[in-house]
């Protein structure tokens, strides 16, 4: 739906000020197009039926709207057939007769090739909206979805009327299903007691149950994870896990789900009954889930800290112990020196000074930290004890499920000591310390060695919670087995691999091989050197030589583009890509919506918040932003307009000199927030509390995609998920390469990726210590031998194949997001069949890569510049947004993506604002004659914002763009059938 192609599809009239850039994309007359207008008519009547063509062509449906025609539109058709158009026309003025009109474009159907709908394509229509209807969530979705789907086929769209009763038909009989299905799965007296307790006073308190399970976590803290945990027992109570919707897609869920979340309590009791039915329930059942990995994460981090902390006292306790040691041996050191006493009496006195060396344990760091953790009984028991309500399942040789049903046993039995009768499942490292004879002590270690072994079980996927989005069970996850086998070459194809191993890894040795030998080359060159350690010698990159021409050009550029008011910026951009149509599913109905609108952009977008932004722009109040707000969180519709965007931005000449479209970059950009924000962690470098949100940058320097992530934690899946779900669409270039730091790749990362169709290519940190890592079976040159390993195993990429398929078809097919197959198959899950396949294959991919890397120097260059081009863009980001983000703000998921995608938006704005006045300047210098390279071009950027004003007063001239932005209110002349 976001297709820059389809712009103008379904429109009846055009903007007055319609830019030549969309004359050029959109009007364009045809030479094929002149010479079928010249054939057929007259001099005098060439003109009209040249715009009607083009408007046909680009709209799906014929101009029968009376206003006055664009003279950017006339002057192209005149230019075109050669003749002198009118400065000022309208329909009327070039048809005086309504038959004459008629004919015209009865001729121009059949030109263009345009049929009438018949019944049954109507059949066919109907059954593409009602599937579509279970994707979307308003009427003008479909309606914009049905003119799409017309337009493809080449039926002539119909009034805008017909269409919309049609999609409010099919939006209602996927209402009544979803209430059908509903209804077979909850008793009608389950949903009269859940509105009954959900619009009830919270423990007869001054607001409604509804608005607590609404209120977001706070920051982190026990108090919030009690308060979590309350609410899921709340749900529970109510059966809510027990209600399965497997026909219904989730984002459909989660649609209604948001419904509520925008809407005041009052106004969702006024909904008509089935209506309220239905979004009550999905609300309800998505809050369960979201909450149920809200815990998860927050006794996650719980268990950090405590390990965090646990780890800090070991390290103060060595250290007074190193005080204490050096003590004894000044002491013993003036015991020997005494020459006062005996020998006997010397020797008694350091026995006593080292009576109880020979009693301590020789603990490693690791041992210190687990004993430390025992030490810590309170808090460990109660985190354990407040968890025992989620109901864990797990696979039956999961040692941290045995152990928590065991703890849950003695919790009830109310025992301070472990039986001694009873065997435990211990893992090893813990053995020493269960077994301790003081059994009060030997708890203590069992319930630490539960907290932590239950932590990384549910990482790995070994336990799970059914009633999560994250957690669940790993073929819940995954494409089931029997579809697997039923469906397997179906998804083969769909990745373009082969179905056995070998055939995948036979020409990757090969190239494997060829790679090896590019590197011996090299370094007899000298390009390259490895010392006697192992350790490998790369020269650093020479700089392009600095030519004053790019950069006096860019100046000058600029200079003659001159400064802009960001509202200036955004209302010319969006008279250019209509990106306010996508976020409101429709045309804004008055300039107060419109405005509105952009206000919310701002305040998700930038520091600023709702009541700042209302101050800043009249007219409006901070209500209205706030509406605003949460209809931004409605899912998919930012993403699509950063699409749509993106899309425009990449129509220019200029940005094909700074790349394809095939490559990429990915990184972390973290957002300053309050310490109050419960998923907010502290940055390393900044060392301040920060949200994170990922990127990837095209090697044209738009974001193609964003995402909010938790900070300190690897970035590999977020870094695959961004391309496979920009790969999806069919109507764009695939990205085949992408460049990302170390934090975004890991081996089983690089094997992913592949299987997915694009390749990851990490600058990686300690680069001299990378070695290359290959099977017994291949031969190397000599000379490599130092950098080599050869443990890669063959056989267990073989033994993993078919899973490893099937977990990359699964993210592909979109059943589950790279971000948590990432995590199940990551460190985590070591000594699981599918992590194996994923680390050994992905070994033999890093080597290949770093083969390339060592031996070609462009290629490294390359990386280098795409990731540099990713690091330009973030300057502007910091720029768009350079504040904090406020304590009560980025709570909920929605929000956050709210958040992420429009801040995504306006940088995205920016660049294409500045790409577009970039290709105008261009232009009018070579009409000139005045001299611009191409290469001086290709080495300037977009991400200027130098000359942008993002603050003051923000004053939207709509008025200039009404035509172009707004639903006219004017109505229609009668339409001509053709």
């Amino acid at each position: 739906m976001a297709n820059y192609e389809l712009r103008y599809v379904g429109v009846d009239s055009l903007p007055v000020r319609l830019s030549e850039f969309d004359v050029q994309q959109y009007f364009r007359l045809s030479a094929a197009a002149v010479a079928a207008i010249n054939e057929r008519f007259r001099a005098d009547r060439r003109t009209a039926v040249a715009v009607l063509l083009v408007f046909l062509r680009a709209c799906g449906r014929p101009l029968d709207r009376f206003s006055a025609l664009p003279k950017m539109l006339l002057a192209h058709v005149g230019e075109a057939l050669g003749v002198q158009p009118p400065t000022i026309a309208t329909l009327r003025s070039l048809y005086t007769r309504r038959q004459t009109l008629y004919e015209h474009q009865l001729w121009l159907k059949d030109y263009l090739g345009l049929k009438d709908i018949d019944q049954a394509g109507s059949d066919l229509l109907v059954s593409y909206l009602s599937a579509q209807a279970n994707e979307v969530n308003s009427v003008d979705e479909l309606v914009t979805a049905a003119n799409h789907w017309l337009y493809e086929r080449k039926l002539l769209i119909l009034g805008d009327r017909q269409v919309r009763d049609l999609a409010r038909q099919c939006h209602a009989g996927v209402d009544a299903a979803i209430l059908k299905a509903i209804k077979a799965v909850i008793p009608g007296n389950a949903i009269a007691r859940c509105q009954s307790v959900v619009f009830g006073l919270h423990k007869g308190g001054s607001f409604t149950v509804l608005e607590w399970l609404k209120t977001p976590p706070k920051r982190h803290s026990p108090t919030t994870l009690a308060e979590t945990l309350e609410k899921i027992r709340f749900l529970k109570s109510l059966e809510v896990h027990t209600w399965t919707f497997e026909s219904i897609p989730l984002e459909k869920q989660r649609g209604y789900a948001q419904a509520i979340q925008a809407r005041r309590p009052a106004k969702t009791r006024e909904l008509k009954a089935s209506s309220q039915t239905i979004e009550l329930v999905f609300f309800l059942r998505i809050s369960l889930l979201e909450l149920t990995d809200m815990v998860i994460y927050q006794s996650g981090r719980r268990v950090s800290d405590l390990v965090r902390q646990a780890y800090d006292k070991t390290q103060t306790r060595q250290a007074r112990s190193s005080v204490e040691y050096r003590e004894r041996l000044v002491s013993i050191k003036t015991l020997v020196d005494d020459t006062s006493r005996s020998a006997e009496e010397r020797l008694a006195s350091i026995g006593e000074l080292v009576a109880d060396v020979a009693r301590a344990a020789n603990n490693s760091h690791a041992a210190s930290v687990r004993q430390m953790l025992t030490e810590e009984p309170t808090r460990v028991r109660s985190l354990l004890s407040s968890l025992q309500d989620l109901n864990f399942q797990g696979r039956p040789n999961d040692n941290s499920l045995k152990l928590l049903i065991s703890l849950k046993d003695i919790y009830a039995g109310k025992l301070t000591e472990l039986p001694q009768d009873q065997a435990f499942p211990i893992d090893k490292p813990w053995r020493e310390l269960v077994d301790d004879p003081d059994r009060k002590k030997a708890l203590k270690a069992m319930e630490a060695c539960a907290m932590v072994g239950l932590r990384k079980s549910l990482r790995r996927g070994s336990v799970w919670i059914d009633h999560s989005f994250s957690y669940r069970e790993r073929d819940q996850m995954l494409i089931a087995p029997t579809d697997w086998a039923k469906d397997r070459e179906r998804h083969l194809s769909i990745l373009g691999m082969p179905a056995d191993a070998d055939t995948f890894l036979e020409p990757l040795l090969k190239h494997i091989e060829v790679g090896l030998q590019a590197v011996a080359d090299a370094k007899q060159q000298g390009k390259l050197s490895v010392d006697a350690q192992g350790t490998l010698h790369l020269p650093a990159l020479q700089a392009l030589p600095e030519e004053i021409d790019p950069k006096r050009t860019r100046d000058l550029m600029f200079k003659q583009i001159g400064d802009v008011q960001f509202p200036d910026l955004l209302l010319e951009m969006d008279a250019q890509t209509n990106f306010s149509e996508i976020l409101l599913a429709r045309r804004a109905r008055d300039e107060r919506e419109l405005v509105a609108l952009y206000a919310a952009l701002i305040a998700h977008g930038t520091e600023i918040d709702a009541k700042s932004v209302a101050a800043m722009t009249p007219q409006l109040d901070p209500d209205q932003v706030s509406v605003a707000m949460r209809a931004l969180e409605a899912s998919g519709r930012l993403r699509r307009a950063n699409a749509r965007v993106v899309e425009f931005q990449g129509r220019h000449a200029i940005a094909e000199l700074w790349g394809s479209g095939k490559t990429a970059s990915s990184d972390m950009m973290s957002l300053d927030a309050s310490k109050h924000l419960w998923n907010a962690r502290v940055d390393p470098r900044r060392r301040t509390h920060a949200a994170g949100m990922y990127t990837h940058v095209l090697d044209q320097h738009g974001i193609i995609y964003d995402q909010p992530i938790v900070l300190n934690e690897r970035q590999a899946g977020p870094a695959i998920e961004g391309v496979v779900r920009y790969n999806d669409s069919t109507d764009r270039v695939r990205l085949s390469l992408l460049a990302v730091d170390t934090h975004g790749y890991t081996n089983p990362a690089m094997a992913i990726s592949k299987l997915l169709g694009f390749d990851l290519c990490p600058r990686l940190r300690d680069l001299a210590e990378r070695k290359l890592f290959l099977p017994r079976i291949l031969e190397a040159p000599e000379g490599l031998d130092q950098v080599l390993v050869r443990d890669v195993s063959l056989g267990a990429i073989r033994k993993g194949w078919d899973e490893l398929l099937r977990l990359a078809a699964s993210i592909r097919s979109g059943r589950v997001s790279a971000n948590v197959a990432l995590q199940r198959f990551g460190s985590a899950a070591q000594g699981d069949p599918v992590h194996r396949a994923a680390d050994q294959l992905g070994r033999l991919l890093r080597t290949l890569f770093l083969c390339d890397y060592f031996s070609n120097t462009a290629f490294r260059r390359e990386i280098h510049t795409i990731l540099n081009r990713g690091e330009s863009v973030h300057q502007l980001q910091r720029a768009v947004y350079f504040g904090k983000v406020s304590p009560e703000r980025g709570r909920r998921r929605d929000e956050m993506i709210a958040i992420s995608g429009s801040h995504t938006l306006l940088t995205n704005l920016v660049v294409a604002w500045n790409t577009h006045r970039m290709q105008e300047t261009v232009d009018k210098w070579r009409r000139s004659n005045q001299k611009i390279e191409d290469t001086w071009l290709a080495r300037m950027g977009p991400a200027h914002f130098a000359h942008v004003n993002f603050r003051g007063m923000f004053k939207f001239g709509v008025s200039r763009y009404a035509d172009m932005l707004l639903n006219q209110t004017s109505v229609p002349s009668k339409r001509i059938a053709i």
